[in-house]
Formats: structure tokens, sequence, C-alpha cells
């Protein structure tokens, strides 16, 4: 499931990178059976806790596996939201953002950390993933702004920058699900609740 998202991320930013329609294509062709493999998970999950009555450290590890599962479906469906806005991006004559290039790259970082920490187990990166969440929510922060003063300035590109601000949303999107999943990470090795935390801090 973890690969075929970050296959999915991997993907979905390499389409919007070179605007290319066919690697789009591939994402939304894909996304069958992301959401399959998510049904199936969440179906072992609940057979496991019927028959099994998991207790513990065991009972943790199946909560953690519910809560991981959905969070890669969701990061599935935002890269299919971007898969989505290649072909009109790719039609219109404009520039992809240097900003939206940075945060597409940080972003798929974060996935492939997040990949990492999961199948490893590794509190040190997951803490790590959850600290990168800040930097791609500045950069979306800057791209909005920017966004909406090119707008302003000039209607005729109302549309593109719509669908930059758009494909920037999921990249945020897809940050914060990784770091709810690095979260359950540190959850599921240490039994410690961090969510929230890192913010605060």
């Amino acid at each position: 499931m973890a690969a075929l998202v970050q296959a999915a991320v991997e993907q979905s930013s390499q389409a919007l990178l070179t605007a290319s329609v066919e690697t789009a294509r591939v994402v939304m062709d894909n996304e069958g059976q992301i959401d399959a493999e998510e049904v199936e998970i969440e179906r072992a999950a609940i057979n496991l806790l019927a028959r099994h009555q998991p207790a513990a450290t065991d009972l943790r590890t199946v909560f953690a596996i519910v809560k991981i599962n959905s969070d890669l479906e969701r990061i599935g469906d935002c890269a299919f939201n971007i898969a989505q806005m290649i072909a009109p991006l790719a039609a219109a004559p404009v520039e992809l953002p240097h900003d939206l290039r940075i945060m597409a790259e940080t972003t798929l970082k974060q996935v492939g950390d997040t990949t990492r920490c999961l199948a490893n187990r590794d509190p040190v990166l997951a803490n790590q993933v959850c600290r990168g969440d800040d930097v791609v929510d500045a950069l979306y922060h800057q791209i909005y702004q920017d966004m909406q003063t090119g707008m302003a300035q000039n209607k005729d590109r109302v549309a593109s920058d719509l669908a930059f601000i758009m494909v920037a949303k999921n990249l945020e999107r897809i940050a914060d699900h990784c770091t709810n999943i690095a979260e359950e990470v540190v959850f599921l090795v240490r039994g410690q609740i961090i969510r929230h935390t890192h913010t605060q801090e």
C-alpha cells in the first residue's frame, strides 16, 4: 500500500514538473488499485479484532495500521487530484512557479521519508517528518499569496493560478497525512501520543 501510494505521488509530481499528461493518466488509472488495497487492509484489521481479540501491544498495532491505512489512501486521493490538473495546465502557456516546483520536490521527500520510517518503525525519522511539515506549510502560504497577487494583476492568469493553488493545496494535504502517519509510527513503537506537540513547539 505504501509503495503504491509513494509511486502515485512520484508520478503525479513528475507529471507536474514535466507537464506530462500521459504520466498523469497513469496515476488516475492506478487509483482503483490503491482503493482496493485500502479496503482489503481494513477488512483484515477488522478480522484480526474479531477473531483474535488482541490486547496491549498487538491492539495498538492494529489500531495504528487502520489509521495509517486511511492516511495512505488519502495521499493517493491527493495524487489523483494533482494528476487531474495536469491536462489543463499543460494546455495553458504558463510556467510552473518556482516555489511550487520546490514544494513538489519537498513533499515527495516527505513521502519517501514517511515510507521508510513506517517500514523500519523508525521514530527518529518520524519526528523529522513531523518537523518537515512546517516547510511545506510555509511554501503553500507563499504560493497562495503569490497566486492571489498574480490574479489581481493579470485576469488572463486566473484559471492557471487557481489550478496552481489547487495543486499546492493537495501537496500540503499530502504532507499533513505524512505527519499523521509519522505520529502513528511513534505511537506504534513507543506508545506515545505526539499529535499536535510539534505545532505547539
